[in-house]
C-alpha cells in the first residue's frame, strides 16, 4: 500500500510528506530547512525546533506531521521580512546569539510574542521558558527582544569581524558571529551532511542504529522522550581530614551545550568536526563522535552522519569532574578531584591547580560514575580560585579572580550581580559583554541549582533538560557589567568571570559546604 501523505503549507509553499514521524523530520529530513534545529528530540524541552502552526509556536519535535494537515507552518525564513530583520538586527546587537544554535527557535517564539500587541519583559521571560540558551545567560537575548519591539532603544550595529575575534577567542576555536549566526546558518556538523548519506543515531550509551533517515534511526534506536529521577545528587568526593577556613564539594553537573555531538565522513575523507560554530564551553573538544562517523563511513562504504540524541549525550558526554576542597587563607590545604575509569587524564588540569596553590596538595581519587573530561571551561581551577576568592572577598563580598592576563570582580547585590572585567583590548565590548553574562549565568546556576542524578551503578539518570537544574530566564539575577579598556593584547575573559562568580555568589549563599546549594 502507498504511505498516506499530508498536506500542508510552509512559509506559503504547498508540500506534501509522509505522513509517518514528526513535523521536525518532514521540515529537517524531508524539506532541507535546517534551520529548525534539533537540539533534545524527542523531549521537546529544549525549544531549538520551535516553528509556527497557524501563527502559534509549537515544538516541532514532539508534534506529529499528521496533526499539521491542511496547516500553515511557518519557520524563521518565512515569518515577516520586517519583524525577521528587527529581530535579527537587535540579536546581533547585543550579542544575543553566540554559537547560534538555539537563536532560530527563540526568533521565532518572539515573533508570535510580538503579534500581541506591547511586549514587556515579563512577557519576554515567560516566552524564553520553553527554551534554553546555554551561551548567553538570557539577559542578552531579553534585551534584544525588548529592542526589536520598541520598549528598549536599540543598541548599535557590532563590527562582525571584531565579535568573531573576541567570540573566537572567548571559545578556544573559530566561531562566528553576524546576522547569518543568529538566523541559524553557522556551520553546524548535522547541518551540512550530504543529503544522500546514511544518519547513524547514537543507542544509550553505546552503539549506533544506521538508517535512510534521521526519522528511521531514531525509531530502530528506541529514542525517548527523556526522564527525570528522583534519585537525590551525590557527592563522590569526599573531604580530607584537616583544620579548613573553607570547604566544598561539588556533585556531577552536566555541560548543557544544545548542539549535540554530530559529525559526517565521506569514504577517504575527513569526519566533519562537531564544534560547529563553537560552543560547549570545551566539553566537546574531546567528543569521540568524529571518530564514530568516520568508522561507520568505512563499515558501510557510504558516507554517514553520526548524531547524539539528548540522551547518549547525558550518558556518554564528559562531565566536569566532581570535587572537593578544603583550604586554608594561605592556600594551604587538599584538593581532590574525581575521576572515572575511561576517562581523559586529569594530570594537566592538577598542574594547573598546583600553579595556583602552590602549598596545596592536589591528587585525583577514582569515583564511580559517567565519564569526566579536562577541557571544560576552567574544570578544577575555577572551583579552586572561587574558593580562594572567598577566603579573600572584600567585605561587601565581592571576590577577585586573576588567570591567564584576565581579571575579573564580582559581587551580589540586592538588585542583582556586578561584574568588572579587564581582558586586555575588548575588540568588540558587546560580544566580550555577552560572554561575561553567560559565565555569570553559569557560574550562578552551577552554585545554585544544577546537578544530575546517578544510579546505584553510576550512570546518569536525570536525563531531560528540565532535570538538569539549569536557572531559568524569569529566576537569574540581572547581571551589570563593566567593560574595561586597555591597549594590551586581548586574552579571553571566561574562565576569569566564571571563578569569579563562582565565588561571589557562593559568598552570597553562605559558603555552604555543597553545591548546589538550594537542592
Amino acid at each position: 500500500m502507498a504511505a498516506r501523505a499530508v498536506s500542508f503549507r510552509v512559509n506559503g509553499a504547498h508540500v506534501d510528506v509522509d505522513a509517518a514521524g514528526t513535523l521536525l523530520d518532514a521540515l529537517r529530513d524531508t524539506l532541507g530547512l535546517t534551520e529548525v534545529k534539533d537540539g533534545c528530540a524527542p523531549q521537546g524541552q529544549c525549544g531549538c525546533c520551535t516553528v509556527l502552526v497557524d501563527g502559534q509556536p509549537r515544538v516541532s519535535c514532539v508534534t506529529p506531521v499528521a496533526r499539521v494537515e491542511g496547516r500553515e507552518v511557518t519557520t524563521l525564513s518565512g515569518l515577516d521580512p520586517a519583524v525577521r530583520a528587527r529581530l535579527v538586527e537587535a540579536f546581533d546587537a547585543t550579542g544575543a546569539s553566540q554559537c547560534g544554535f538555539c537563536t532560530p527557535g527563540i526568533v521565532v517564539r518572539l515573533a508570535a510574542l510580538g503579534r500581541r500587541g506591547q511586549v514587556d519583559e515579563r512577557q519576554v521571560h515567560a516566552a524564553l521558558a520553553a527554551h534554553l540558551c546555554r551561551c548567553t545567560g538570557f539577559q542578552p537575548i531579553v534585551e534584544a527582544a525588548l529592542a526589536a519591539f520598541g520598549v528598549a532603544p536599540m543598541r548599535p550595529p557590532r563590527d562582525e569581524a571584531g565579535a568573531s575575534r573576541r567570540a573566537t577567542l572567548e571559545s578556544g576555536t573559530t566561531q562566528l558571529a553576524g546576522p547569518a549566526v543568529v538566523a541559524g546558518l553557522a556551520p553546524f556538523a548535522d547541518d551540512t551532511r550530504p543529503g544522500s548519506c546514511l544518519v547513524a543515531i547514537a543507542t544509550g550509551a553505546r552503539g549506533y542504529e544506521v538508517a535512510h533517515s534521521a526519522a528511521a534511526a531514531r525509531h530502530r534506536a528506541g529514542a525517548r522522550q527523556g526522564r527525570n529521577s528522583t534519585v537525590a545528587l551525590s557527592h563522590p568526593v569526599a573531604i580530607a581530614d584537616g583544620d579548613f577556613e573553607i570547604v566544598l564539594q561539588t556533585t556531577w553537573v552536566e555541560p548543557a551545550y544544545l548542539e549535540p555531538d554530530a559529525s559526517w565522513c565521506k569514504p577517504g575523507g575527513e569526519p566533519a568536526s562537531p564544534f560547529g560554530n563553537a560552543g560547549a564551553f570545551g566539553a566537546k573538544r574531546r567528543s569521540p563522535v568524529a571518530a564514530d562517523a568516520a568508522r561507520l563511513t568505512a563499515e558501510h562504504g557510504v558516507a554517514v552522519a553520526a548524531r547524539w540524541t539528548r540522551e547518549a549525550v547525558v550518558l556518554r558526554g564528559a562531565k566536569r569532574p566532581p570535587m572537593s576542597i578544603g583550604l586554608r587563607r594561605d592556600g594551604s590545604g587538599v584538593v581532590r578531584l574525581g575521576w572515572t575509569q575511561g576517562s581523559d587524564s586529569l594530570d594537566a588540569v592538577c598542574d594547573v591547580i598546583r600553579i595556583a596553590v602552590p602549598r596545596a596538595l592536589v591528587e585525583v581519587v577514582e569515583v564511580t560514575g559517567p565519564r569526566v573530561g579536562a577541557t571544560h571551561r576552567g574544570a578544577g581551577l575555577a572551583e579552586v580560585l572561587a574558593a580562594l576568592a572567598v577566603l579573600r572577598a572584600a567585605p561587601d563580598g565581592s571576590c577577585e579572580v586573576a588567570v591567564d592576563g584576565a581579571r575579573a570582580t564580582v559581587r551580589v547585590t540586592g538588585e542583582g550581580i556586578v561584574a568588572a572585567v579587564d581582558a586586555g583590548d575588548p575588540i568588540c565590548g558587546a560580544t566580550m559583554r555577552s560572554y561575561v553574562i553567560g559565565a555569570v549565568h553559569q557560574a550562578f546556576s552551577m552554585v545554585t541549582s544544577e546537578g544530575i542524578a546517578l544510579d546505584v551503578e553510576g550512570t546518569p539518570v536525570d536525563l531531560t533538560i528540565r532535570s538538569f537544574g539549569i536557572t531559568p530566564a524569569r529566576s537569574f539575577p540581572h547581571v551589570a557589567v563593566d567593560v574595561g579598556q586597555s591597549d594590551s593584547p586581548p586574552v579571553a575573559v571566561g574562565t576569569a568571570a566564571f571563578a569569579a562568580a563562582l565565588g561571589a555568589v557562593w559568598f552570597a549563599e553562605g559558603t555552604g559546604p555543597r553545591w548546589p546549594t538550594r537542592r
